[in-house]
């Protein structure tokens, strides 16, 4: 199918062909019709990607912090790989169209194929011929309200949630600063409401579009606009100041100051510098309040990505509740936003319509329709025909990859891209598009939205699940069945019930199945393990982590997605503590601090004597060395200080470093693909992983109950 892409890095432009996206539980599949520009969100997402990697440093320094701490954490090499990685991921562009429901995800309710409906939200109602959207972010659509008009909800919802944040009352005069989209939208549900409206911009042409929807008066920025706010309220100023403008300007809040009455409201609504003179508004006692996009709801996974409604009686208008309000104002003519349309093209012309907001094509504008013809659209698209020099050759092992996200795409498929004897075929993921963008850039042969398909091509030999975590038990499970060679990044499971499910799909399969602890392939830590291989004796271990915080909302803190830090992570470190004194784990206790507890230090018994302590901490300075390791036994001591350098002592000292650091992941990725081409036999025994991963699990139990808990039986 086609969609609008948009290179942070470069600011290319591009209307690709991507894999049309898979639905999702909780969502739905959208065809669309319409689509509707934003000349201010787009116009700057262009703009910033026209910069240098200098003026997007300076506009984004918060992301710039995040690439510092990482290189004092990982080094110079692994920041870079991730940085470019996310600067590489084509940006999808788009937050507003209307379209029909093509399909219904599990556990949806409300809708069904065929129903009209409009859809919100940025990397979610893009300009793409299908697109897959949560059920918050949609709403159906009045027969009253063609799908041209649909196509404004997202910029209704905005101005209303706007006017709901100045909660004007009938009758109060109110100054709507920024005529664009949202503020003719603001204007005319003002009207609605009963207002009296003073519209101000600095284009005349808006000036006129303001009138007719309903504003008293409409003046130029340049114009008298103080003499304008007072005669619409008997001169005391306006009750209310909506600023719809966008500006690198400070005159929009110092020009609300000055015509906003005594304890008046301002409210900004766009992009502007918010200096807040302190004379105006102490003086009159102004209220400032920002309103958030489409209304309560946006930015919280759990409303918009999980489905969970706020109740009417605590959040009255919800962002979903503001699209239906919107979309009534329209079926009732209250708001019409046909005036507000200028122009109109054809999806396969999208590039024209950008080069509007460019400014390539001079001409005024102000609501851009894409509209979007009626033809097939496909799960899967060819990235690029394999010459026959590099068809695979006998022997090569074919490569599937499922999940091309931030860690796959900067980690794990670059390392199978190099490994030896590999061939990259077909990557999938849900939303497509960043099935095409990695799998251009590493050379798969195919992009796809179809996981069903991947697991039936006789052609792949072997399949890399890198999805999230609540998927890899039953998506490597189902590789397994297929006849197919699983690589899994880690965990395994999220639960006994999950391992369970995978242990016996692999033990039933005779397939290899390999999980994605790297670090015991990293060179250093085999150094460290053969340093204490001929031992008598058990070995003492501390593995400290500096892990460091993550955001609230990350869903590897989802305990259903992303299992939490314990069994998504500290599996790392149980697996390299076994590989270092080669034997499974048999008992875990452990303590912790937190809600849930993310401080954990656990300690491990293993079948040999060996004890193993986990300090796995996630308050500790995040540009300290995130991992050590000391080993002490048998008369032997070593220190793995963060894949970098490593000290053994045997009678005497030897020293181990290296400028980069590695983690193993390129030698993991090497010995799975042998171990597939040789048929065997697998790089981890499938027993360790499992022990490895019940041993997480364990670990969750003694925190809960203080009790030290056995692992495996």
């Amino acid at each position: 199918m086609k969609q609008v892409l948009h290179s942070y890095r470069t600011g290319h432009l591009e209307l690709a062909d991507v894999p049309m996206p898979a639905v999702e539980p909780g969502g739905l599949l959208v065809r669309t019709s319409v689509s509707l520009l934003s000349a201010g969100t787009e116009k700057s997402v262009l703009e910033l990607g026209k910069k240098s990697l200098l003026a997007k440093a300076q506009d984004r320094p918060d992301l710039v912090q995040k690439v510092v701490d990482k290189v004092q954490r990982d080094g110079v090499v692994a920041a870079a790989r991730t940085a470019w990685a996310r600067l590489d991921e084509p940006m999808p562009l788009g937050y507003s169209c209307a379209g029909t429901v093509l399909r219904v995800g599990a556990g949806v309710r409300g809708f069904r194929p065929g129903d009209r409906v409009a859809c919100a939200g940025a990397k979610v109602a893009n300009h793409a011929e299908v697109n897959a959207v949560p059920i918050r972010l949609c709403a159906p659509v009045p027969d009253e309200v063609p799908d041209e008009e649909a196509a404004f909800v997202t910029v209704g919802a905005i101005a209303l949630q706007g006017v709901r944040t100045a909660a004007p009352a009938l009758g109060e005069s109110v100054a709507v600063i920024g005529l664009g989209l949202i503020g003719q939208l603001a204007v005319q549900i003002l009207r609605a409401a009963g207002c009296k409206v003073l519209g101000i911009d600095v284009d005349s042409r808006k000036l006129d579009l303001a009138l007719a929807g309903g504003a008293r008066r409409a003046v130029l920025r340049g114009g008298d606009v103080e003499a304008a706010a007072r005669a619409l309220s008997d001169g005391r100023g306006v009750d209310s100041v909506i600023i719809c403008a966008s500006s690198e300007s400070n005159d929009p809040i110092e020009l609300a100051g000055t015509l906003a009455r005594d304890r008046a409201r301002i409210v900004v609504v766009g992009a502007v510098p918010m200096d807040v003179p302190r004379h105006p508004f102490y003086e009159k006692e102004l209220t400032v309040l920002l309103s958030r996009a489409y209304g309560p709801g946006r930015y919280d996974p759990s409303y918009e990505e999980q489905g969970h409604d706020y109740p009417a009686g605590y959040v009255r208008w919800t962002e979903e509740r503001n699209f239906g309000a919107f979309l009534d104002l329209c079926a009732d003519r209250r708001v019409d936003v046909r005036p507000l349309v200028t122009h109109r093209f054809e999806i396969d012309r999208a590039e024209d319509a950008y080069a509007l907001l460019s400014g390539e094509r001079r001409e005024p504008y102000l609501g851009i329709l894409l509209t979007y013809p009626d033809r097939p659209v496909a799960a899967t698209v060819p990235l690029a025909a394999m010459p026959a020099a590099v068809r695979p050759a006998r022997g090569e092992v074919r490569i599937g990859f499922a999940g091309a996200g931030a860690f796959a795409s900067a980690v794990l498929v670059p390392a199978f891209a190099r490994a030896k004897g590999a061939r990259l075929s077909t990557i999938v993921s849900a939303r497509g598009i960043t099935a095409a963008g990695v799998g251009r850039r590493f050379g798969f042969a195919e992009a796809s939205t179809d996981y069903e398909a991947l697991l039936k091509d006789p052609a792949i030999d072997a399949v890399v699940v890198a999805t999230r975590h609540h998927l890899h038990a039953e998506q490597a499970a189902r590789a397994l069945e297929a006849g197919k060679h699983v690589f899994v990044e880690k965990p395994l499971a999220l639960d006994a019930a999950g391992l369970a499910r995978l242990r016996g799909a692999a033990a039933a399969s005779g397939r290899i199945l390999q999980a994605g602890f790297n670090r015991r392939f990293a060179p250093l830590a085999r150094k460290l393990a053969a340093h204490f291989a001929d031992r008598a004796g058990p070995l003492s271990m501390v593995y400290r982590v500096n892990a460091g915080p993550l955001p609230r909302e990350s869903w590897i803190l989802d305990r259903a997605i992303g299992g939490g830090r314990i069994v998504g992570e500290i599996c790392h470190f149980v697996d390299l503590l076994s590989f270092v004194c080669g034997a499974p784990p048999i008992r875990a206790q452990a303590e912790g601090s937190g809600e849930p507890p993310d401080q954990v230090t656990a300690t491990l018994a293993f079948a040999d004597g060996s004890v193993g302590t986990i300090v796995y901490a996630t308050d500790g300075d995040p540009g300290y060395p995130k991992e050590r390791i000391e080993v002490f036994g048998a008369g032997r001591a070593a220190a793995l200080d963060d894949f970098r350098s490593l000290d053994l002592s045997r009678g005497r000292r030897s020293h181990h470093g290296s400028l980069a650091q590695d983690k193993g992941h390129r030698a993991e990725a090497q010995a799975f693909v042998a171990a597939v081409a040789a048929g065997g036999p697998p790089p981890i025994p499938l027993e360790s992983l499992v022990r490895t991963t019940e041993a997480t699990f364990a670990i969750e139990t003694a925190l809960r109950s203080g009790v030290a808990q056995p692992i495996g039986g």
